[in-house]
């Protein structure tokens, strides 16, 4: 076995500098794996399908869609989708893939948004404590916009279709120089839509 070759001082003089890459760190790779995965399960393609999509029911463009409004759907339609899973949609899907046939097999033509609940849940009236009390300042989560605030003076529980679920739902009493209180004096907020006004106050 030859004795590995050390390049003298004229030929390391002749080699091009080492170049050494920089480090990934750890939040890095998971922030590239994580869009990964986004783009693996088709999430973005969901996302850009619902802020343009249009038809005689609903208009992204002409309802506004934010982009909050977008991952709320995206998420709602995806519970919806791991709570309606059909065997014979499932083993179309299966064979098809197993077939290389993907392209082939009927779309999710069985898939429908549950119904509206009309009755309580059989467990009220135990079920979650409403967060917040009467009294209690509350504003609308904001997006980077300024958003209502006021004070809150009623709550009911009742069904939310956007999160096909019952909610705690409040009655707010706007504050006076609350954007919309020039018009409206008071307004109803869904429980995971507002937070203490405090929160911004004390940072």
């Amino acid at each position: 076995m030859s004795p590995p070759l050390i390049p003298n001082e004229q030929e390391c003089s002749q080699m091009p500098p080492c170049i050494s890459k920089p480090a990934i760190t750890t939040q890095a790779l998971h922030q590239i794996g994580y869009q990964q995965a986004l783009k693996d399960f088709a999430f973005n393609d969901l996302l850009h399908q619902l802020k343009t999509y249009s038809d005689a029911s609903f208009d992204a463009a002409w309802v506004a869609l934010t982009t909050q409004e977008a991952e709320t759907l995206a998420g709602i339609l995806i519970q919806t989708l791991s709570a309606n899973l059909n065997g014979n949609l499932l083993a179309a899907y299966l064979d098809a893939t197993r077939c290389k046939t993907l392209g082939t097999v009927n779309p999710l033509t069985s898939l429908q948004l549950p119904p509206p609940a009309t009755e309580l849940p059989p467990t009220f009236p135990d079920v979650e404590l409403p967060r917040y009390l009467y009294g209690d300042r509350l504003r609308w989560i904001s997006n980077g916009e300024i958003t209502d605030w006021g004070t809150a003076i009623g709550r009911f529980y009742s069904f939310a279709p956007h999160r096909c679920c019952w909610q705690w739902c409040y009655l707010i009493w706007l504050d006076a120089d609350s954007p919309s209180a020039a018009w409206v004096k008071a307004d109803i907020a869904w429980e995971d839509d507002i937070e203490p006004l405090e929160t911004e106050e004390t940072l």
